[in-house]
């Protein structure tokens, strides 16, 4: 950590500032990641090996209640052709209904087909990932919900 003293003067008085440069680590934002159990579980999670035409779960949430809103930040990755996308989706979960949305698309969406799509099953709401991309895929999801 270096430290830089800054000499600054306001009216008459002189003012010593001090200067930090200290790394940040974004790599893990603790407070969204858990560990097993209530509310979400595995936050964040990742599925490797995902093959073409084979439709995956790559996350899931539990349905607490009669109404639930889920973000996830998505992560679509081929390691060995350096491809990748990112996207959101906002979802909205009524009963035994979803409406979702995707957006916020970057990166090779023109390179990697794929899919996604919701099902409901008792109480648990799974995100289905189904590749159209001949290559293996990793796919990384981060959530944030609303209890209602």
């Amino acid at each position: 950590m270096a430290e830089i003293g800054i000499k600054v003067t306001v009216g008459l008085q002189p003012i010593r500032v001090v200067v930090r440069d200290e790394v940040l680590n974004f790599s893990a934002p603790v407070v969204l990641q858990s560990t097993g159990g209530l509310p979400f579980g595995e936050n964040p999670r990742r599925v490797s090996g995902i093959a073409r035409n084979r439709p995956t779960v790559v996350d899931r949430v539990a349905i607490s209640g009669q109404y639930r809103l889920v973000k996830w930040l998505l992560t679509i990755l081929d390691h060995t052709n350096g491809l990748g996308v990112g996207s959101e989706i906002n979802a909205f979960i009524k009963g035994g209904t979803i409406d979702f949305t995707e957006y916020a698309i970057k990166g090779d969406a023109d390179s990697i087909g794929y899919q996604i799509d919701f099902e409901v099953d008792g109480e648990e709401a799974r995100m289905v990932f189904t590749s159209f991309y001949d290559g293996l895929l990793e796919v990384s999801t981060m959530r944030i919900g609303v209890f209602v």
